[in-house]
């Protein structure tokens, strides 16, 4: 009666050996991405959301807008006053070239030119200042409002229209394609078998058939095998993280998904 229950651990230990074996220059991983998180410049009530959860946006592309009732105003009353400030230097300099036809006819001293000229100088550097402060005024007025520095997926949107949010404060959640890698974990003993640049083979459910990627990050500091991927004969291994990035359709790999990444060949690729 011990035959067939010895048989049965017997061929269950090969099995379960079997399945944590693995072939040589193969290991797991998972999709990881950086993402970025656009943050608000300045402090106020959200008044709009231009993007939603799963929109693809380009660079450039509005993403949301602070409520801007007070910076317009300051950008309006900026700009009236350097339109007040053209007029005053226009009437300066119209007085300063009478006062200097004058003079040179005889018709008035010197020093009545020279203040002309000097009130034509005044008139200039108010002019300067006010398109200074238009200039400012637009500056606050633009930074009211947050724009995509990258193509990318928008991955998350932390506030909505009518709430509060405080300067520094992320608001919308982007996934460059680009940021999206592989990272997988490699043991001591066949880290040389790896460098910077080497091609490897990406494969995961649902993946693109063939997936490449290129090594972009080797790390020079060893851990424990990460809880998300041992198992019980490699969990108190030391391993060297490694990352590779997609080499075509980076959105196909999900961040978390798990993948099996191979080293090809030299001449192989």
């Amino acid at each position: 009666m011990r035959l067939p229950s010895l048989m049965f651990a017997c061929v269950t230990a090969l099995l379960l050996s079997a399945c944590d074996e693995r072939p040589d220059n193969s290991w797991q991983g998972y999709a990881e991405a950086d993402y970025v998180r656009v943050a608000s410049m300045e402090s106020g009530i959200i008044e709009k959301i231009a993007v939603e959860r799963g929109d693809r946006v380009r660079a450039g592309t509005p993403l949301f807008r602070l409520e801007t009732t007070v910076e317009e105003a300051a950008s309006a009353a900026a700009q009236a006053n350097l339109e007040a400030a053209k007029a005053t230097l226009q009437e300066a300099e119209l007085e300063l070239k009478r006062k200097l036809e004058l003079h040179r006819r005889g018709n008035v001293p010197q020093a009545e030119a020279d203040t002309a000229r000097a009130r034509s100088d005044r008139a200039g550097a108010a002019m300067l200042a006010a398109a200074a402060a238009l200039d400012q005024a637009k500056y606050r007025l633009a930074r009211r409002e947050s724009h995509a520095p990258t193509s990318a997926i928008v991955q998350d949107v932390l506030f909505r229209e009518g709430e509060t949010v405080v300067a520094g404060q992320p608001v919308i959640t982007l996934l460059p394609p680009g940021n999206i890698k592989v990272r997988f974990f490699v043991p001591e003993a066949e880290l040389a078998n790896l460098r910077h640049g080497a091609k490897v083979r990406l494969s995961c459910s649902n993946c693109p058939p063939d997936a490449t990627g290129t090594i972009r990050f080797i790390s020079p500091e060893a851990e424990f095998t990460p809880p998300v991927i041992y198992s019980d004969r490699s969990k108190e291994k030391l391993v060297f993280m490694v990352e590779a990035t997609p080499d075509a359709e980076p959105e196909a790999f999900h961040p978390g998904q798990p993948a099996t990444v191979s080293l090809i060949p030299p001449g192989a690729e």
